[in-house]
């Protein structure tokens, strides 16, 4: 759905260990996700057994289930680490952080890359609908993915009142929480219907509307 323009990367690392055991634990890891990413991607993550990514990983299947003992969490962390990847591809466009109405222009070329990666759009709106019972491995990173996504969006809009480029007035959380719903049902619906759904326009459109309307 969206990136995030906070600390991500930075709160990711925690809590790993360190030391050339820990290093080795971390490599191992990102080596899985990234076998998972692939391999979901290509195959579908239902049709994926745990096997193929244990073998894809260079892991015996215990060594994988050590790791990542449920493939639903697997997914879950192959969706985490397209957000920190997300961050990292937009940050490239700017030699600073992004601020205010940036912040939603990132938003709408991630809207334009996600028009071109339909595997990896539905793996994350398969893992949402399944992700809002407090019991599934996702729910808490799916939590977390849309309040960041919503405290971005929102904090952009109250700099660019600081910046004096957007009226004092602007429903700053509202309008972010509107668009990431709107990021959300677009994706389903450019699922369902690819040929006729211009899901990178169609938010683009909103954004459009949204500064014209809030610009002073």
């Amino acid at each position: 759905m969206t990136t995030r323009h906070t600390d991500a990367p930075a709160r990711r690392g925690r809590g790993r260990p360190r030391g050339p055991g820990g290093e080795a634990t971390a490599a191992t890891r990102e080596r899985i996700v990234a076998a998972a990413a692939e391999l979901f991607a290509e195959r579908g993550f239902h049709a994926t057994p745990m096997t193929a990514v244990a073998e894809a990983s260079g892991l015996s299947q215990s060594g994988l289930l050590h790791h990542f003992p449920t493939k639903d969490g697997l997914l879950a962390e192959v969706l985490r680490e397209r957000d920190v990847r997300d961050l990292a591809m937009l940050a490239t466009a700017r030699d600073h952080a992004p601020r205010g109405w940036e912040v939603w222009d990132d938003m709408t070329r991630l809207v334009r890359l996600n028009s071109d990666r339909a595997a990896i759009v539905r793996l994350f709106t398969s893992l949402a609908g399944e992700a809002v019972d407090p019991d599934h491995p996702g729910h808490g990173w799916l939590g977390e993915h849309h309040r960041s996504a919503v405290d971005a969006l929102a904090r952009a809009l109250h700099d660019a009142v600081a910046d004096g480029t957007a009226d004092p007035a602007v429903p700053a959380e509202s309008l972010a929480r509107q668009a990431v719903a709107l990021m959300d049902g677009l994706q389903v619906q450019w699922l369902m219907r690819p040929a006729e759904v211009d899901m990178a326009g169609d938010f683009a459109s909103f954004v459009d509307a949204v500064r014209t309307r809030w610009t002073p």
